[in-house]
C-alpha cells in the first residue's frame, strides 16, 4: 500500500507543497533576519525542497526545488537575482527530483532506512548541478561572483548536518502516522461491513467518504462512473475479477476484500494494486450459492478492462430485462 511518499492524491501533494513552499520562504527570512545567520550556512531552503520530492514525488519535489530561490530572490531580494538565483533553482530543482525519484520510484522505498541513501543521493545530485550550473555561467560571463561548489559545501556543513539529522525522522514520523491512520480507517470499513451496515467502503485521505449498501457489480460501476474510485481505498465484502477489473480502470490505490476470488488477486497484482484479503476462494458464487456468479463468468475469458466494463453493463441490463419479464 505504501508507495514510499506521504502525499498519495494529487490534492495532497497540492496542499503539502503549498506549505513546504511557505515555510521555504519563512525559513530563510527567519534564520537571516531573525538569527542574523546568512543562508549560506543553514541552506533553509534545502529542507522544504527536499522534504518536498521525499513527501511528494519527483515531479512535485522539482516544482516546490525550482520555485523557492525565485520567490525568494523577488520577495525578500535573496538569493541575488544573478548569479546564484538560477545556480540555486537548478540546484533544488535536483534535490527535489532526485529526493523523490530515488524514495518514491526505486526499490530504496521498500528498505526500512531507504530514506538515509535517498536523501545523500539526492544532496550529491544537486551539489553536482550546483558546480554544472556555475561552469557553465562562469564559462558564460568569464567572472562570477559565487561559491564554488566546494566552498559552498564547506560553508554550508552546519546546514548539511541539520538536514542529515532532521529530514529522515519527519518523513519516517509522517509515514508511520499515515499507516496508523489507514489501518484505523480500514478497521472502522471492515467493522461496518461485519456489522451488516455495508457492502462497500470507500477510503479517501484516511477518511470514509463512501459506503453502499447494495449488493453486486453495480454499485462498483456506479462509484467508477462518479470518480469516486479514483486515488481511493476500497474495502468490498466480497471482489471478484470483474470487481477487481472495474477498480483498475477506476485507478483505486489499493483495496481490501473480505473474500476475494483467486482470478481477482492475480488481476490486481498484475495491475500492480496493493492488496489485502481476509479469504481467498477459487470461486465467486451466485446468490442462490448452486453455480459461480454471472458477473464473473462474463468476464472470465476478458482480459482489457474497457471491453469488460462494457460486457457488464450489457449482462446487468440482460438480467434486469428478465426480471421484468
Amino acid at each position: 500500500m505504501d508507495n514510499g511518499l506521504f502525499a498519495k492524491t494529487k490534492n495532497e501533494k497540492i496542499a503539502v507543497t503549498g506549505m513546504l513552499i511557505a515555510l521555504g520562504i519563512l525559513l530563510p527570512f527567519s534564520a537571516s533576519h531573525g538569527l542574523g545567520i546568512p543562508g549560506t550556512v543553514l541552506l533553509p531552503m534545502h529542507i522544504p525542497a527536499l522534504l518536498c520530492g521525499l513527501l511528494c514525488g519527483p515531479l512535485w519535489g522539482a516544482l516546490c526545488g525550482f520555485l523557492l530561490p525565485v520567490l525568494n530572490s523577488i520577495l525578500t531580494g535573496m538569493p541575488v537575482m544573478y548569479p546564484m538565483m538560477p545556480i540555486m533553482a537548478c540546484e533544488l530543482f535536483t534535490y527535489g527530483l532526485t529526493g523523490g525519484f530515488l524514495y518514491g520510484k526505486t526499490k530504496l522505498r521498500k528498505l526500512k532506512l531507504g530514506i538515509y541513501p535517498a536523501l545523500l543521493g539526492a544532496m550529491v545530485c544537486g551539489r553536482v548541478m550546483y558546480g554544472l550550473v556555475f561552469q557553465i555561467l562562469l564559462f558564460v560571463s568569464g567572472k562570477l561572483k559565487a561559491l564554488s561548489v566546494w566552498a559552498a559545501i564547506m560553508t554550508g556543513i552546519p546546514g548539511i548536518v541539520i538536514q542529515i539529522l532532521l529530514i529522515p525522522p519527519i518523513v519516517l514520523a509522517l509515514q508511520q502516522g499515515r499507516r496508523r491512520a489507514t489501518k484505523s480507517a480500514i478497521h472502522s470499513a471492515i467493522n461496518l461491513i461485519s456489522e451488516g451496515t455495508a457492502n462497500c467502503v470507500v477510503i479517501k485521505e484516511n477518511t470514509i467518504v463512501k459506503t453502499q449498501c447494495d449488493r453486486g457489480i453495480a454499485p462498483i460501476i456506479a462509484l467508477y462512473e462518479s470518480g469516486m474510485l479514483e486515488g481511493a481505498f476500497v474495502v468490498d465484502k466480497i471482489i471478484g475479477k470483474a470487481a477487481a477489473m472495474v477498480m483498475t480502470l477506476g485507478g483505486v490505490r489499493g483495496c481490501y476484500g473480505v473474500t476475494m476470488s483467486a482470478a481477482a488477486l492475480q488481476w490486481l497484482k498484475a495491475h500492480h494494486v496493493p492488496v489485502q484479503y481476509e479469504n481467498c476462494v477459487d470461486v465467486i458464487m451466485n446468490r442462490k450459492g448452486d453455480g459461480s456468479c454471472p458477473m464473473e463468468q462474463t468476464v472470465q475469458e476478458i482480459e482489457d478492462a474497457q471491453e469488460a466494463l462494457k460486457a457488464l453493463k450489457d449482462k446487468i441490463s440482460e438480467l434486469q430485462n428478465a426480471e421484468r419479464r
